[in-house]
């Protein structure tokens, strides 16, 4: 029987505390990667300013204040339209659905007397409550609750500054900490990460800012009532992928069905079309292959990120996800593609 060298158990039982400490401390780590994420999209204006010799406190102040501005703006002209649409919708929202029913009601009939299968209407909203239960759930508790999301917000703030202002310190020093021969290795991996990670990031805020503007002019060039709270939903949500178009498009759907199933049929081409401008083109255009990633990969990224996090797993999810498979991409997968081509051209 072989008995554990006393240095392999050091190790594991090391490893074992690293783990336990992690999950213990893992609000605080959730915090710091997002602050990093944060970071590396900023991160090019500071560099940009720092060929013009511009501060780099003065460059993140600077973006910080155009942001701070932007929002100012946009609600000084639209929280007001957003609270009295979305004052009257959540009035309205139960004649909706109601309605909504009726029409899935009478479609469901018609199917069956031409014998084509066709779904039960649901009973009610069980299931979308129970989803958005969860979601706020897991976003509560990693952030401690309410409070804690507020200060969490702010330490944010704070730390993707800090990050930004002392980058290269910050680099140096993680990297003495590495063993001599991988710090080279290290750093040369850094910078395509981050640039992957803040480049999603950039490409992501365009793409949700564009989606939003086109769903809200189309649905009240069409006359759907709720135009502009619906736009801004999708928005908002179109942060995290694959989330704000579907969730418009119920709200969009119900609200037009309430007037005439053929403005329902124009508000479903309408957001079938806009989600193709986003596919084809604003995707491509904005953020490209930034993230490298399989749909499918994203999709399960954000799925985990929702049920480890709520909504700030989904918000990270995806850019963790980029910069993982950036460093797997140049450690192994570009190396393993080399020596094939290398073994190809030998034969």
């Amino acid at each position: 029987m072989s008995v554990l060298p006393w240095a392999t158990i050091g190790r594991l039982l090391v490893a074992a505390a690293a783990v336990w400490v992690f999950a213990q401390t893992w609000q605080l780590w959730m915090l710091l990667l997002t602050a990093l994420i944060l970071a590396a999209a900023i991160l090019p204006a500071a560099r940009w300013g720092d060929r013009r010799r511009v501060p780099r406190i003065v460059t993140v102040a600077g973006v910080y204040l155009g942001a701070a501005l932007v929002v100012a703006v946009l609600g000084r002209f639209l929280i007001p339209a957003f609270v009295e649409q979305g004052t009257q919708f959540a009035g309205q929202l139960p004649a909706l659905v109601e309605n909504a029913k009726g029409w899935a009601a009478q479609v469901i009939a018609w199917g069956a007397r031409w014998e084509i299968p066709l779904p039960a209407v649901p009973a009610g909203g069980d299931g979308l409550a129970g989803i958005g239960k969860i979601l706020i759930e897991n976003t509560l508790r990693a952030t401690a609750g309410v409070i804690g999301a507020v200060v969490g917000f702010f330490l944010v703030i704070v730390l993707a500054a800090y990050l930004v202002i002392d980058a290269e310190h910050i680099g140096r020093a993680l990297a003495a900490l590495l063993p001599p021969a991988h710090r080279e290795r290290a750093a040369a991996l850094a910078g395509p990460v981050l640039a992957v990670m803040g480049g999603y990031v950039r490409g992501q805020l365009v793409v949700s800012l564009c989606v939003g503007a086109v769903i809200a002019a189309g649905l009240g060039l069409l006359g759907v009532p709720y135009w502009l709270l619906i736009g801004g939903v999708a928005a908002a949500l179109n942060i995290v992928p694959f989330l704000g178009s579907p969730a418009a498009a119920v709200l969009g759907l119900l609200s037009a069905v309430n007037i005439s199933p053929t403005l329902a049929l124009w508000t479903a081409l309408l957001f079938w079309g806009a989600n193709l401008l986003e596919g084809k083109l604003l995707i491509p255009q904005f953020i490209g292959r930034a993230t490298g990633l399989h749909p499918v990969a994203v999709l399960l990224g954000i799925l985990a990120g929702v049920q480890l996090a709520g909504l700030v797993g989904a918000l990270v999810a995806v850019p963790l996800l980029a910069g993982v498979w950036e460093v797997v991409r140049q450690l192994w997968v570009e190396p393993m593609r080399g020596g094939e081509g290398a073994a190809s051209e030998r034969k």
